[in-house]
């Protein structure tokens, strides 16, 4: 353990844990502005973009970014030589990987890089690569290379596939799945049209909450399309609003309100054979969720994983596509909320793995085709954040998890028979893993807190490693954060911190602090061993101004237990604080630490807790920013509010006792409140509702507004102008 060290009872001597007593020789400034660090390609240039595996396994795609338009050219590299061509150039593609700050639409601009959406993709057998340009299909052969135009039809066309057999393309248009043959004909669709009822298009709310990233899949035989219904006449619209241009324009979103109607979501499957379209008898009611489907190995039965709207109940269904009849195979419960993560892995020897949270962690299991559980596959303390493979071949299967607390994340093996998990990546700092289909190489994404990302190619047969892109090397001297562990309210319970000190820290002087907090339940920690991007390079120019930089997690955080988690039920926002309470009186008893000058700032639920730590425990902190901030639940979406606060209705106390705009009396310290007019995700009314009780109970506040941005508020100018706004705040209210 050598980056980080734990304390006992959360006390911390400086001059034992930081090995500085006196006064340090600066290093050189940065370098940098703030302007670089939010100009395209950035301080760390560009870095190979949506990587994808070829179905065999036998080669590897990717898009790479250069020069100053950001236009993308597409590499392949052959597995088996390491060797990388030129595929595609950025004038072959056609705009197809244009880069997202070029799309004028903020919302598609988000969607497209929120979601990951692929500008390319592989064809089922590996011969050819399809892409999207100026909403049409084009078909590139490997072998021939030859692009050949595949639809002509107008309109804009998403997320386009390719049957199995390579004879059909389909894609999204207008809410429906279209699906034409590659050698031409008739363009069909899966349902007939109707206002306000997707095919095969999600609503915002299943793309943002459950992670489900496309509604239609084709079956391994090519006979059916399987494809979600969603009907969005039950849901509110909400206006987003245009103000920009001289003729203000609105936008309808169907956004689901927490204990507000839902859309209705069914499973149907297309016969593309006949053309009869069946539905499958699960879901399709106003209080479930169809959290993930798919197909069988065989083709035979499509499943469908289907979460009551308490979220306290999953099942695993599969169903005939030519009856629709269905029987559930798997029925996991949870007093407090099942939170779906992954869809089963279907092995083509029969069985299936599948997580479950059911002994307090989130962990693997084996099941046999008739759903009985066979066995624990993962066991210990500790949460498995992805399947990222399995080898039925050697009858293994590849995970990854933290380590070291939060701060490692790596790979581990482990066989299908049980056993101990073993570790397959050991340098310490995070591995992201980006498996091939046949789990016999992966991707390593390697990063640590002061080193940017490199990206290598890693064989699991003999160990041979072939870098595709080594880390960019910076020209600034950091200042390295340390990683440490305090304890929480209750006590007993370590939680990790991350500190990073002024190049020329005196443990004799007393230094202002930024706390930077998120507070979410059951999200990625913000305390890890990574790179940390722009937030990382905005916290060294701060460091460098004299700002103590501080950051740290709470009980709900992913590394903890379903156990810890579940302590936020139905009160979000309270354990939150506790910890960060805790967090901010250990800062007060540090002899360094000048305790009337420490700020507090985060981002969407961080920018709630911003706000309601300013609100529910007024004069702990001297000043606080929040961005893009929830000030009521009601106001937030229905499947992450509800998974914790249940509805408005069933539990009013709670979300009484959440609520910022309830407590802005209170508020007794400067705010800086920032809002983008576009935000489809945490709506800016949020910000305006809050914005009102201040000035009903007589409050002051400061307000940012980005027109159009959505919740990132991205691209460089809108990211230069609010992070400079964010320095000059610190400036004045800390110094």
């Amino acid at each position: 353990m050598k980056t980080f060290r734990r304390l006992t009872g959360g006390v911390l001597l400086a001059c034992a844990a930081f090995a500085v007593c006196a006064a340090q020789p600066a290093p050189p400034a940065p370098g940098y502005t703030i302007a670089q660090i939010f100009a395209e390609p950035g301080l760390t240039g560009y870095h190979p973009e949506q990587l994808e595996w070829s179905p065999d396994g036998r080669s590897l795609t990717y898009l790479l970014r250069s020069g100053a338009d950001g236009l993308a050219d597409l590499y392949i590299v052959d597995i088996a030589s390491g060797k990388r061509t030129l595929l595609l150039s950025a004038t072959q593609l056609a705009g197809a990987a244009a880069p997202p700050s070029s799309i004028k639409n903020q919302r598609e601009q988000e969607r497209i890089t929120r979601y990951g959406v692929a500008a390319y993709h592989w064809s089922p057998k590996s011969d050819a690569i399809f892409y999207l340009s100026n909403d049409q299909i084009y078909l590139y052969n490997l072998t021939s290379h030859e692009t050949t135009q595949i639809t002509r039809e107008p309109g804009a066309k998403r997320n386009p596939q390719m049957s199995p057999d390579e004879q059909w393309v389909s894609y999204v248009t207008d809410g429906d799945v279209h699906y034409v043959a590659v050698q031409g004909g008739p363009v069909h669709s899966v349902a007939s049209h109707q206002a306000e009822v997707l095919n095969g298009e999600l609503n915002w709310v299943y793309t943002e909450e459950l992670d489900l990233r496309s509604a239609y899949t084709w079956s391994p035989d090519s006979r059916y399309i399987a494809f979600l219904q969603s009907d969005e006449r039950p849901v509110h619209s909400f206006p987003l609003i245009n103000y920009v241009d001289q003729q203000p324009s609105v936008y309808e979103q169907k956004y689901p309100d927490a204990g507000m109607p839902n859309p209705i979501v069914r499973l149907g499957v297309r016969d593309v054979q006949t053309g009869k379209t069946v539905w499958m008898a699960m879901a399709g009611t106003p209080d479930t969720y169809l959290a993930r489907f798919g197909w069988l190995p065989q083709g035979d039965r499509v499943y469908g994983e289907v979460l009551n709207r308490d979220q306290t109940r999953l099942q695993l269904l599969t169903a005939d596509p030519q009856s629709g009849q269905a029987r559930v195979l798997v029925t996991q419960t949870d007093p407090d909320w099942i939170d779906v993560r992954d869809a089963p892995h279907f092995l083509k020897s029969g069985g299936f793995v599948w997580s479950s949270q059911q002994d307090g962690w989130r962990h693997l299991y084996l099941y046999g085709d008739d759903g009985r559980q066979a066995r624990l596959l993962t066991p210990g303390d500790y949460n498995v954040l992805k399947l990222e493979g399995v080898n039925e071949q050697h009858g293994e299967l590849y995970f990854s998890r933290y380590t070291h607390g939060p701060l490692n994340t790596e790979l581990y093996r482990v066989s299908l028979r049980g056993g101990e998990p073993r570790a397959v990546t050991t340098e310490p700092g995070t591995h992201d893993i980006n498996m091939a289909p046949d789990a016999h190489h992966y991707l390593d994404s390697f990063s640590n807190v002061l080193t940017p990302p490199s990206l290598t190619l890693v064989s699991l047969e003999n160990s041979r490693r072939t870098l595709i892109q080594a880390s960019a090397k910076l020209p600034y001297r950091f200042q390295k954060p340390r990683f440490f562990t305090i304890m929480a309210a209750d006590g007993r319970t370590p939680i990790y911190a991350r500190l990073t000190l002024p190049p020329d820290f005196d443990a004799g002087k007393k230094y202002p602090v930024i706390m930077y907090q998120y507070g979410g339940p059951d999200v990625g920690p913000i305390v890890r061993d990574a790179w940390g991007g722009t937030n990382f390079l905005f916290d060294q120019l701060l460091a460098q101004q004299g700002f103590v930089l501080f950051a740290t997690d709470n009980r709900a955080a992913t590394y903890f237990s379903h156990r810890d988690q579940a302590l936020v039920k139905l009160h979000l926002g309270k354990l939150a604080l506790a910890d960060q309470l805790a967090a901010v009186n250990w800062l007060k008893r540090q002899a360094w630490v000048d305790a009337v000058r420490i700020g507090i700032w985060g981002w969407s639920y961080g920018g709630y807790m911003t706000a309601y730590a300013l609100t529910h425990a007024p004069g702990v902190w001297r000043a606080g920013i929040a961005v893009a901030p929830v000030t009521q639940w009601q106001d937030y979406d229905s499947i992450y509010t509800e998974r914790y606060m249940s509805t408005p209705q069933a539990n009013p106390e709670g979300y009484a006792e959440s609520s910022d705009v309830a407590a802005a009396k209170n508020l007794a310290d400067p705010l800086l409140l920032v809002a983008g007019t576009g935000d489809d995700n945490v709506h800016w009314q949020n910000t305006i509702q809050f914005i009102q009780a201040l000035i009903e109970a007589g409050k002051p506040y400061q307000l940012l507004i980005y027109p159009n941005k959505t919740h990132g508020i991205s691209g460089p100018a809108a990211r230069t102008h609010l992070f400079t706004a964010m320095e000059n705040f610190w400036q004045q209210q800390l110094k």
